[in-house]
């Protein structure tokens, strides 16, 4: 790219070797012609992409559209800009943990670098030699291992909400079950029968009793309805 500061050098992780100065010009002016017909190499890239990964090998929710949209933008910012190595790294950590959200597989990524260098090459018919294949396979294996740190990141980071929603549901049961538990108690009378009075119900607690779908309506609705409709007792007759 014109005027690119010669002193330039592609961000790195601290267990991660450097990009080969040679190949960082050749990237940035390759992407600097890339970048002007981004739409063109999203559609090519998802042509591509669609003929090597098969949709078996996928979720079938994936927008692998979407996916390719996401992967071209971050490569050629990346290949462009001028921000500091942790802006960098961070943001392709970031792309890693949205192809994880949206179900692309780690392993598929092998796959992309393969659809992407034949992309580049139809896109830069007019500008293609081996040097700029070689440079664009060696900077897309320089970015794939921040993008499946990211992708690790956020299925840990995933595993452990769905843990701690599992540990917030289970306490919220125990919370109902303790007090369906506590009502029963006291409604009933010294000889074990049911009483008129069932004292007042923590509603918040016995709800996640009565959101459960099992036909066994189970005790906490039980003592819900209690307070809701008390046991008729018959009248007193009076005495005669």
């Amino acid at each position: 790219m014109a005027g690119e500061p010669s002193h330039y050098q592609p961000p790195t992780s601290p267990r991660q070797q450097p990009l080969d100065p040679a190949v960082w010009p050749v990237i940035r002016q390759s992407a600097a012609r890339l970048a002007r017909r981004e739409d063109e190499f999203v559609r090519q890239l998802h042509y591509d992409v669609a003929e090597l990964i098969p949709r078996s090998a996928v979720p079938a929710e994936l927008d692998m559209r979407a996916f390719c949209g996401r992967m071209v933008q971050m490569l050629l910012w990346a290949a462009l800009t001028d921000q500091g190595p942790a802006v960098v790294i961070d943001t392709l950590r970031q792309t890693g943990a949205q192809n994880w959200f949206a179900g692309f597989p780690d392993a598929q990524y092998a796959s992309v670098a393969h659809a992407l260098i034949q992309t580049i090459q139809y896109l830069s018919r007019d500008n293609w030699s081996t040097s700029t294949g070689s440079a664009w396979i060696s900077f897309f294996m320089w970015i794939q291992p921040h993008l499946l740190g990211g992708a690790r990141r956020a299925a840990a980071q995933d595993a452990a909400a769905r843990e701690a929603a599992a540990r917030e549901a289970a306490a919220q049961r125990a919370a109902a079950e303790w007090e369906a538990a506590r009502v029963e108690r006291l409604s009933r009378d010294s000889r074990g029968g049911h009483t008129n009075v069932v004292g007042e119900v923590n509603l918040e607690r016995v709800a996640p009793l009565l959101d459960e779908d099992d036909e066994d309506v189970g005790l906490g609705q039980i003592m819900l309805n209690m307070t809701r409709n008390p046991l008729q007792r018959p009248p007193t007759q009076p005495p005669e």
